[in-house]
């Protein structure tokens, strides 16, 4: 798994995305005073590969106590620190396949494809889910989880095979399914 290797970088980045970014209040401790297992751990149980989700969720310290908007806060934040991330990636390989005189390489057409896939999950992690998390709408995160996980495909796709994105391609399909799971917090209607 990518991330274990990666995971003191994510936590950085984490720190450094949540110093900036509006925080909610912190929950009180009662929830874990009753001796249920704790809303993350929950969440993590309902999701493809609650492994990586814990290795994500728990990178966080607020996590152990984090009601629903805490923890949306958490995955949210951790899948925009991966796509930013990503995306400077994607910017390094394209100067340097370009620098290298790679012309017009299937490669190249691929990570520039990509760059654009990446631009869209940003912008839909931005706008459609931390912004409505600071605007207490609540509203279409499933389906922007969703829009996520389709541009990491479609990154996948028209790199074809195996290729340097695909860890960071894998990666950002498991925050996606994290950050639908976790979507289903937030029920429509209400």
């Amino acid at each position: 798994m990518g991330i274990f290797r990666r995971l003191p970088l994510y936590i950085t980045l984490a720190a450094v995305v949540f110093t900036f970014l509006p925080s909610p209040p912190f929950p009180s401790a009662a929830a874990a005073a009753d001796g249920k297992l704790n809303l993350a751990t929950q969440v993590c149980k309902n999701t493809p590969n609650p492994n990586f989700c814990r290795a994500v969720v728990f990178s966080d310290p607020r996590a152990a106590d984090a009601d629903r908007v805490v923890l949306a806060y958490i995955v949210f934040g951790q899948t925009y620190v991966n796509t930013t991330s990503t995306q400077t990636y994607i910017a390094s390989k394209i100067k340097s396949i370009e620098a290298s005189g790679g012309g017009e390489s299937g490669e190249l057409k691929g990570l520039r494809k990509c760059r654009a896939y990446y631009e869209e999950a940003n912008r839909t992690l931005i706008h459609d889910m931390l912004q409505n998390l600071d605007s207490e709408s609540y509203y279409g995160f499933d389906k922007a989880s969703v829009n996520v996980e389709d541009q990491a495909r479609a990154c996948r796709k028209d790199l074809g095979g195996a290729s340097p994105m695909t860890e960071k391609n894998d990666d950002l399909i498991e925050l996606a399914k994290i950050c639908y799971a976790v979507s289903l917090l937030f029920p429509y209607g209400g």
